[in-house]
């Protein structure tokens, strides 16, 4: 500054341009800009996802093919049952309570063909099943009121409804009802 200054004096200028050169500058008003991004932030990691691991189907055939069989290649689900190789449940809902086994055996005798008659055992049944998956869907509860016959059974009513599908076979199985006849 003291080098222009000099080089003005000495021209013929004005004194009163000199003045202004030296004087003092206005206080600088402060220059505000606005950010043109957001400031920086350090990235949050991504939540954290609990992956399930995937559970492949089961396999119900190949499981019921490790359960033992009866004489006749089925599977035998009493003898599964007393091995403790399954344990059913009493329904499909986990706080389903269980029920008391019922250790009754109906006698189921044809009035023309005493020699017939069928025992059924409640016991293993209801070992396996509620109640309310016969009762009174399949079963009335009062002896007598369902006509049951062989025939009806071989058509899926009544015993076989599970008989000849998922269990012992009815027409292999004769002895396992009608006790007196020979094994």
């Amino acid at each position: 500054m003291i080098s222009a200054s000099a080089l003005l004096s000495a021209c013929t200028s004005s004194p009163r341009w000199i003045s202004l050169i030296l004087e003092a500058a206005p206080p600088a008003k402060p220059i505000v800009r606005h950010a043109r991004h957001p400031p920086y932030t350090a990235t949050q990691p991504p939540p954290r996802v609990a992956l399930r691991e995937e559970v492949a189907p089961t396999d119900w055939a190949a499981m019921r093919d490790l359960l033992p069989k009866d004489a006749n290649g089925g599977t035998d689900w009493v003898l599964a049952l007393n091995e403790k190789l399954i344990e059913p449940r009493w329904g499909l809902d986990p706080k389903a309570e269980d029920q008391p086994v019922l250790d009754l055996d109906i006698e189921l005798v044809p009035k023309d063909l005493p020699d017939f008659k069928a025992t059924f055992p409640h016991q293993i049944h209801t070992q396996m099943l509620a109640c309310t998956n016969c009762h009174t869907g399949i079963f009335q509860m009062e002896k007598g009121a369902d006509p049951i016959t062989m025939e009806k059974i071989f058509a899926g009513e009544y015993c076989g409804r599970c008989h000849g599908k998922v269990a012992f076979d009815t027409l292999t199985g004769c002895p396992r009802c009608h006790l007196s006849m020979p094994h």
